[in-house]
This record gives structure tokens, C-alpha cells and sequence, in this order.
């Protein structure tokens, strides 16, 4: 699907508030609530909008410990891969898993009540993942950038 720059404002404005509604949007954009509609369905069914989601307060929530770990495994053959991927996914309090370039295979979020909590994530589930050579751990102390558009995609 090729876009044009209507589709770039819809996507921006929806990447800030994915609840506005069509008129909002298309007061927003200057085009008709139909037209954003149709736009967005498009968008839609093309696969580049993949779903809606809620920014939640992790720490109104009892979880206000971001933590990424590094790891890096034993070897980086197709098999040793795939049962960590496997492992990882199956892995309750993991949030995210994203595989890298460079001297570290993955990096792991998981979201954490305390210390404590993290070390039982870590012995019940990090420490069990098949593979594991290197494991660095990291707390977040505070968001600097919050997630955000890259530029260009600010509508």
C-alpha cells in the first residue's frame, strides 16, 4: 500500500490518541469523518495498523519496575535459537523479547513489583530459559523520551 500524506497524518494521529474519533480526526487532519474512515479501514486491512492498545500506569498498578536484561547464548545456531524463543514465549512475566545484532542474542522487558519480585522471575523463569550463557541485568531509574512518532510521522 502506497501512502500519501493524508494517510501520514491519520497514522500520527492515531499513534497519539488511538481513541479519537473519526470527526475528531477529521477535524485534525481536514478531511470528512467518511474519508477518514475509509482511510483507516485501508490502513487496516493492509496490515499497518495491527491494533488498538491502552497506555497503562505500571505503577499505579503495582508494578512500577521496568527491567531489561541482556542475554546472550550459548551458540547462535537455528536450534539453540529456536528453543529460547520458544522458552521466552512461554515465560509469564516476560513483556517483551526482541532479538539483536551485536555482542548480546536478545533483549528481555519484564515489568516488576520490586526486588524481590524480580529475583523470583529470576530464578522461576530467566534462569530457566535453554541456552543461557550471559545474562546482564538492567533497572529503569526513570523514562527520559516517552515511546513517540518518529519524525516525519507527526501529522
Amino acid at each position: 500500500m502506497e501512502l500519501d500524506s493524508i494517510d501520514h497524518k491519520l497514522l500520527g494521529a492515531l499513534g497519539r490518541n488511538g481513541r479519537a474519533t473519526h470527526q475528531q480526526l477529521g477535524e485534525e487532519i481536514g478531511r470528512s469523518p467518511t474519508s477518514i474512515a475509509r482511510r483507516q479501514r485501508a490502513l487496516e486491512d493492509a496490515g499497518l495498523i495491527r491494533g488498538y492498545s491502552a497506555d497503562l500506569d505500571m505503577a499505579q498498578l503495582g508494578h512500577g519496575a521496568r527491567v531489561h536484561i541482556r542475554i546472550t547464548l550459548a551458540s547462535q545456531s537455528r536450534e539453540q535459537m529456536d528453543a529460547f524463543e520458544e522458552a521466552v514465549k512461554q515465560s509469564p512475566s516476560v513483556t517483551a523479547c526482541e532479538l539483536m545484532s551485536g555482542s548480546d542474542d536478545y533483549f528481555i522487558t519484564v515489568q516488576v513489583r520490586s526486588l524481590d519480585h524480580f529475583a523470583e522471575i529470576h530464578r522461576d523463569e530467566l534462569a530457566q530459559l535453554p541456552g543461557v550463557v550471559r545474562m546482564e541485568t538492567g533497572f529503569v531509574l526513570r523514562q527520559v523520551v516517552e515511546p513517540r512518532m518518529p519524525p516525519g510521522w507527526a501529522g
